[in-house]
């Protein structure tokens, strides 16, 4: 199944239950989504259409939500693979809808390359992606039937991800399993992009090949993808609160001086799963088993600042519109003041709230989707400002990670919780902005640099899982 982007403060999930589970005895394969505690998230279907001249291979998820005083929000993804009978994915239809608003993915394959066409109720964004002939749209689950981890513990290729719009890396490594285990093999799936870690999930496969159980990480908790029978996965059930229940607990409680100061963090991870962390204008990151994460106004050696790399934080993307005549107009005025480019970004920021009107923490949106909205939550709001940036013509990319509450937010404090800013290349060197809390300070730990996208945010959700704060202190100068 693919990952329905239920954004709540960047939270995300997802797994791969594709055509390999079907027979013709079982037409529909059904499961639920569920917290580690048991707790009903959703549920989904896998169902296959014969064709006369191939099949339809049909995924669709619903899931139900509801942060604490905010009204209930069902998230409904359906994605139809068309292949031919050689079993090649030649047409991908897959559309999200979020309370009313609806978006939809169309991908057609020809001549190894994917042309993608994206489109919300406010416009229309095209791409195309090189495929090489082995590339995979199962997510890898139609070689699990053959796998022999004895002999060849380790599966690795490239995947196409219709959520991400892009190929990724997809290794799969077998585990040993606990000595009572009867199940069958457990394995370990890590998703790669540009070679960074953006994905991992836990997969419980049968002795006959088949994936029943698909768990990935979320901020120490664990979502589930269970194979089970259509009355469980359609059994009626509360809207599940993410927010709460993805707070990871600081080991101490941080003053608001500490905050502004500079902060030293000591991270460990989890399962030994180690993964790069980004180095930001504020973050500076000492890596070897452990993480020294050191974060301050001047700590970080900021991205790069070639040519390339800042015409790249320049273009317009899928959910950066910067081009759009509706986007650039908000940023005109203040693009032609006669000021710093830090000026800019602070009175572009200012400009921007109006947007972010009305708080949202279902979906996630694209700039152009969060003007015509006036909603949406931190990741909308990182979004927006670094889309303004741009349009004002200064490099800009989204930075998300965690960020420290101390006072009671949706009833959890002194946690760190999922959040997305703003990184500008201003007056010589790249800086934070924070739109959603007005204020970036020391307790902003980046894991992932992106786009504004989607799948950068929900990796920076899963990473997070696999982090363990050993310490953080507050680094004083020498009086």
């Amino acid at each position: 199944m693919r990952v329905l982007v239920s954004l709540c403060l960047a939270i995300a999930f997802g797994a791969t239950f594709a055509a390999a589970q079907q027979s013709p005895d079982e037409p529909t394969v059904w499961y639920a989504i569920t917290s580690g505690t048991g707790a009903a998230i959703g549920h989904g279907s896998t169902e296959v259409v014969e064709r006369r001249d191939g099949r339809d291979v049909i995924e669709t998820q619903i899931v139900f939500l509801q942060e604490q005083g905010e009204p209930a929000t069902n998230i409904i993804g359906r994605t139809v693979y068309s292949q031919d009978r050689d079993g090649r994915t030649l047409v991908i239809n897959a559309t999200t809808q979020t309370g009313r608003f609806v978006s939809h993915t169309d991908v057609r394959v020809d001549a190894g390359i994917a042309h993608i066409v994206n489109r919300t109720p406010t416009g229309r964004w095209t791409s195309a992606v090189a495929l090489n002939p082995s590339v995979r749209f199962d997510g890898g689950e139609g070689l699990l039937a053959r796998w022999d981890p004895v002999a060849t513990p380790r599966l690795e290729f490239e995947n196409f991800n219709v959520d991400a719009m892009s190929v990724d890396r997809v290794v799969i490594e077998a585990r040993p399993p606990p000595p009572s285990d009867t199940a069958g093999v457990s394995a370990l799936r890590f998703e790669y992009r540009n070679g960074g870690l953006v994905g991992i999930t836990q997969l419980t496969i049968d002795r006959a090949g088949r994936l029943i159980d698909s768990a990935q990480p979320m901020f120490g908790s664990m979502i589930h993808l269970r194979v089970t029978d259509e009355r469980t996965a359609l059994a009626p059930h509360l809207p599940y609160p993410l927010i709460p229940n993805s707070a990871m607990r600081s080991p101490v409680r941080i003053s608001p001086t500490a905050a502004q100061s500079h902060i030293r963090y000591r991270i460990s991870f989890r399962e030994g799963i180690a993964f790069a962390l980004p180095q930001t204008g504020e973050q500076q990151v000492t890596q070897g088993n452990e993480a020294v994460v050191d974060i301050c106004a001047e700590c970080g050696p900021g991205l790069g600042a070639d040519d390339a790399t800042l015409a790249d934080a320049l273009r317009p993307t899928a959910w950066l519109q910067s081009d759009n005549p509706r986007v650039r107009a908000i940023a005109a005025p203040i693009a032609a003041m006669a000021i710093s480019d830090t000026q800019k970004m602070r009175l572009l920021l200012q400009r921007a709230k109006p947007y972010i009107a009305r708080p949202d923490y279902a979906g996630h949106y694209s700039a152009l989707d969060t003007i015509a909205r006036r909603a949406g939550d931190c990741t909308e709001a990182a979004t927006l400002l670094a889309a303004l940036g741009r349009a004002a013509g200064i490099p800009t990319r989204v930075a998300s990670g965690v960020a420290y509450s101390r006072q009671a937010y949706f009833g959890v404090s002194n946690a760190f919780l999922a959040h997305s800013w703003t990184l500008a290349y201003v007056d010589g060197r790249w800086r934070s902005f924070d739109l959603a809390l007005e204020n970036f300070d020391s307790t902003h730990i980046a894991l992932t640099i992106g786009n504004g996208d989607a799948r950068s945010i929900a990796a920076a959700s899963q990473l997070a899982s696999l982090l363990r704060f050993d310490s953080l202190v507050e680094v004083r100068a020498a009086s």
